[in-house]
């Protein structure tokens, strides 16, 4: 589905602080969790991100592949956004927010599209295409993979204590190569698995949808200069909501770049609750 609002002015998020189709390329195999090491054999994790909607009857499917590309594809880390522009059709998405349509907007005018739809997935910040296309898909990670990252994380979390609400991450970002004038900002996601939605009216009414990697916070950690490679580490402390179930919680940490809005490195951990 194709969103005919107008546009937005462009959103100062980045520097605010607050039936699946057979997946072919051979590119798939099992994995659980995602970071820099664990996906050294196929190259740096692609960050995928779907915007999706349960007031879009296209969108079921792409839900489906997001899940079934993060538990077959080894080096990607998906993040899906419910965006908030189809809930006058009938049906208010539960996990809709304006900023995820906002960051969609924003990758809509860095890479000169007419507008919004969905589902779409981002693919590394540079690439979009159709979020239930999996040929595309999977061309696009084989792309984005064979261009040289100048940038890496790696992230550790812990919880303060045993069922605690407040998170511990520290973030270690490695810019490898100067990136060019300006500033790159890490940014932080959580994300959250296995929610279950009963859609109650809408395109969607009636349907059940198992949800995963929806995207419940995103915030900047830290900023890099982009002229001066070297690694920076940052330790925050964040508060989780008490609705999130924290054994299906992860996080994703990525280097983005904020006026083109490519991902220059990324890296996750799930569950954060297993310490």
């Amino acid at each position: 589905m194709r969103n005919s609002r107008g546009r937005f002015g462009l959103v100062p998020w980045i520097v605010s602080v607050a039936t699946v189709a057979a997946i072919g390329l051979g590119l798939f195999h099992k994995a659980v969790a995602f970071s820099q090491t664990d996906a050294a054999a196929d190259g740096a994790p692609v960050v995928l991100e779907l915007f999706t909607s349960e007031g879009c009857s296209s969108c079921p499917p792409a839900d489906a592949l997001i899940t079934e590309l993060g538990s077959s594809m080894k080096s990607v880390i998906p993040l899906a956004y419910h965006v908030d522009y189809w809930n006058h059709l009938g049906w208010a998405d539960p996990f809709s927010s304006g900023q995820w349509s906002e960051r969609q907007t924003d990758y809509a005018r860095a890479m000169n599209l007419d507008g919004e739809y969905t589902p779409q997935m981002v693919i590394g910040g540079g690439r979009q295409c159709s979020g239930s296309d999996a040929g595309s898909i999977a061309r696009a990670v084989a792309a984005a993979r064979s261009e040289p990252a100048s940038g890496r994380t790696s992230i550790q979390t812990s919880l303060i204590a045993a069922g605690s609400r407040k998170l511990q991450v520290r973030v270690n970002a490695q810019l490898l190569t100067a990136a060019g004038p300006g500033r790159l900002v890490v940014m932080l996601a959580i994300y959250e698995n296995g929610l279950v939605s009963k859609i109650g009216a809408g395109e969607n009414g009636g349907r059940e949808i198992t949800y995963d990697y929806t995207v419940r916070k995103l915030l900047p950690a830290f900023e890099l200069d982009a002229t001066q490679p070297g690694s920076f580490v940052q330790e925050m402390t964040i508060d989780l909501d008490p609705s999130w179930s924290l054994d299906h919680l992860g996080v994703a940490a990525f280097i983005q770049d904020p006026t083109s809005l490519r991902i220059e490195g990324a890296s996750a951990e799930y569950p954060v609750a297993k310490n």
